[in-house]
């Protein structure tokens, strides 16, 4: 067995502490792959499939070998109630979701947002699954703290996404709807005030401003928020004009 040392690629791409340091290499295979420079060597992951190359119970990825056998069981049984995964399993499917975490990172800095919004949703259904069927209650849970940071990661590849193909709008659409999904998922755990205060709402709050900035002013949105401003501070003939300026855009949109 021969053995390479890394000293010259790590020389040759230095760790940067304050930065996150990602590139795409072509194997010797020709398979493209990610690298992700970290504090004492590089991780490098898979494009396709499961980043580690893995292939569990012969499917490309746990989340697929789970679904497969649910889907067996309904058709088998006509229902998935009586489905349970161990503790050993639901350890297997975080170490999974690790994974997929390290390289929807990488994608973003990247800015190859349809392969974030790829992982991140396969990180969400892996989720779903802990949550509706581990046999152990702290199994349930345990990922449950990571939910909001990953909907707030899938807003954000769908809201910048849906800028590099100019379409503000949607863009701001689609953070206006991770914030509500970040909100229900709090008040499903009892903690609704706490939406309010979160990094992930900050985030997304701050690319919601970001995204309006780039609206034309005609805009719906840009209409409505100079109408409620113009309301606010009582400037009534001015309100009345965005009024029918927004009833002309409903109607042209319509």
């Amino acid at each position: 067995m021969s053995y390479i040392d890394l000293h010259a690629a790590l020389r040759d791409w230095p760790y940067e502490p304050e930065k996150i340091s990602v590139r795409k290499i072509l194997g010797s295979d020709e398979t493209v792959r990610v690298q992700m420079r970290v504090e004492l060597g590089i991780i490098q992951m898979e494009a396709e499939g499961r980043p580690d190359n893995a292939r569990p119970f012969g499917f490309e990825s746990l989340l697929a070998y789970h679904l497969d056998r649910l889907e067996k069981q309904q058709a088998r049984y006509e229902t998935t109630a009586g489905y349970q995964m161990s503790r050993e399993e639901c350890e297997a499917i975080r170490i999974e979701a690790s994974l997929y975490y390290r390289r929807y990172i990488a994608f973003f800095v990247l800015e190859e947002f349809e392969a974030v919004l790829k992982d991140t949703a396969h990180s969400l259904a892996l989720f779903d699954l802990c949550r509706e069927f581990a046999q152990e209650p702290p199994d349930k849970t345990v990922l449950e703290e990571f939910r909001a940071y990953v909907l707030m990661m899938h807003a954000r590849a769908l809201a910048y996404h849906a800028l590099q193909q100019d379409e503000p709008a949607s863009a701001l659409a689609h953070v206006n709807r991770g914030l509500l999904e970040i909100r229900a998922h709090f008040e499903a755990q009892g903690k609704a005030d706490y939406a309010e205060k979160c990094e992930e709402c900050r985030i997304l709050r701050a690319l919601a401003k970001e995204v309006e900035s780039k609206l034309p002013n005609n805009s719906v949105v840009r209409t409505r928020k100079a109408l409620r401003a113009a309301i606010e501070q009582e400037r009534f003939e001015e309100a009345a004009q965005l009024r029918d300026r927004l009833r002309k855009l409903y109607q042209k949109a319509g």
